[in-house]
This record gives C-alpha cells, structure tokens and sequence, in this order.
C-alpha cells in the first residue's frame, strides 16, 4: 500500500528537518540575545516550514486508515504539537516586524555614530590648529594625522594651511558618508522585502497547521473517541512482531498475524460471553 511509504517519508523529512535545526541552534542560544541572531533564527524557521507542512501532511494523510502500532505515539503527539506550532508561526510576524525594525535602528545607529565619532575629531582637530600662528606649526599638527589628504607648501601661511586642512576634512567627511551609505545599503537592501516575504509564509504555514488540526479534531469527533483512543484504534500490528516475518501465520502460534487489525474501539460486549458470541 502506497500510502505508508509516504508516511514513512513525512517522518523522514521532519526528523531531518528538526535535527537540522536542533544542530544549528541547540548550541548557539546566545543568538537569541542579538537581533541578527533572531533574525538568523526566524529565516530557519520560516526556510523550514514549506518541509514542515509537506511532511505534516503526509503524516496525516489518510487520516487514521491504515496505521501501523509504531505510529501510535508518535501521531498522537504531532497532533498534539499543532496548536503550538500554528501559535509560535503566528508569534513569529510581530517578532520579526519588531526585529526587522530594530536591525534597520541598529545599523543606522552604528552609522550615525561613525559620523559623530569623525565630526569631534574634526573640531577637536581645527581647534588644536586655531591658535597657531607659524606655517610650521600647523604642518607639524597636520603630519600626526597621515590619513588627511592634504600636501603643505612652504610658501603658504598659516591661516592659508588652517582653510586647507578645514577643506581637507569636509571631503574627508563626505568619502565617510558615501561608504557608510553604502555599508547601509549593502546590510539593508532587501530587508523590507524579505520580511513580507517571510511574514506571508509564516501566515501560510499557521493556517496550514490549523487545516491539519480541523482535519483531525472533525474525524476524532465523528468517532466519538478521545484522542489516544482515536489514533489507537484500527491499528496494524508492524511486520517485525512475532508471527509476522514467517509468510505462513500458524493460528496455534501465540505470534500475532501480520497486518492484524487490533480495534481499540469502545465496545459494550458482555464480558462473560465467548470471543465469538462477544462479536
């Protein structure tokens, strides 16, 4: 039967996928602490919820028809885990909305704050060469700092020198602005874009997630079962169980048959009649 292999495939994907992450992220909690760590974090997860609801689905596919015992507990607990997920991927849009803004804040600050940094050292500079009033002093001043683009004449005076090095700083300043502008752009082009991008798959996923538990909560209803009964009834005994590797069931064998069905369901059979007038 072709619909166990797929299940079989919806365990695998999801057992890589969270081992995927668990590897990445188990050892790296500190990222939770940093907003480009968070933002690591959610693009992972939004990366990894197209292969959640692909392995979900074929997990539950079929419903409840034809499961074999192993999958008792496991598909009882991913019901379980629905609504929690379908919470944490709705949590996940005002987390990375609040992220996405913090990051574009935390770059501009950083920015900001380089200009700020170059500007006092700018007036402290022209300061220090304000009250010089020898050529030679000022080139003195001006030697300390090689990274000032600027040549001095012998011929020049003082205050030709200061008007100089005042020009040679505001271009200075400029070159500042335009590879910061470009260190901006370079950490935040796409940002807006990816965050709508990654807010729609979130949403796309929640409401997967929810459809897979509306599909599960309507069949255990019209069952009239709790949950563990639900999924622990009209199950396959696995082919690894005694009995069922030999081809040929023996009924005096205390082996279970292969693909026994072994209904859970509740009955109100009288105890104290016989296995076949109890049917």
């Amino acid at each position: 039967m072709i619909i166990y292999p797929l299940r079989l495939a919806g365990y695998s994907i999801l057992s890589i996928g969270v081992i995927n992450l668990f590897s990445r992220y188990v050892f790296g909690l500190e990222l939770v602490k940093s907003i480009p760590g968070r933002l690591s974090i959610n693009n992972s997860l939004v990366a990894f919820a197209p292969w959640l609801l692909l392995s979900l689905a074929l997990i539950f596919l079929e419903g409840n028809r034809s499961r074999r015992s192993r999958e008792h507990l496991p598909v009882q607990l991913l019901h379980r885990l629905l609504l929690p997920l379908l919470v944490g991927y709705l949590l996940l849009v005002p987390l990375m909305i609040r992220d996405a803004i913090g990051f574009n804040r935390t770059v501009q600050s950083e920015i900001s704050g380089q200009l700020q940094i170059y500007r006092k050292g700018t007036r402290q500079l022209l300061d220090q060469v304000a009250p010089l009033s020898t050529p030679l002093a000022v080139a003195q001043v001006v030697q300390r700092y090689p990274s000032i683009a600027m040549t001095t004449v012998p011929t020049e005076t003082a205050s030709q020198l200061k008007a100089k090095l005042a020009q040679a700083l505001s271009n200075g300043e400029a070159r500042l602005m335009t590879r910061l502008d470009d260190q901006r752009r370079s950490r935040l082009d796409g940002l807006f874009q990816r965050t709508i991008a990654s807010i729609f798959v979130a949403l796309v996923t929640a409401a997967g997630l929810a459809g897979l538990r509306r599909q599960n909560l309507a069949a255990i209803r019209v069952s009239g079962h709790k949950v563990g009964e639900y999924f622990a009834q009209d199950l396959l005994i696995d082919r690894s169980s005694r009995g069922g590797l030999g081809g040929n069931f023996n009924r005096k064998s205390p082996g279970k048959p292969p693909f026994l069905k072994k209904w859970l369901a509740k009955e109100n059979a009288d105890p104290y009649l016989p296995p076949r007038a109890r049917r």
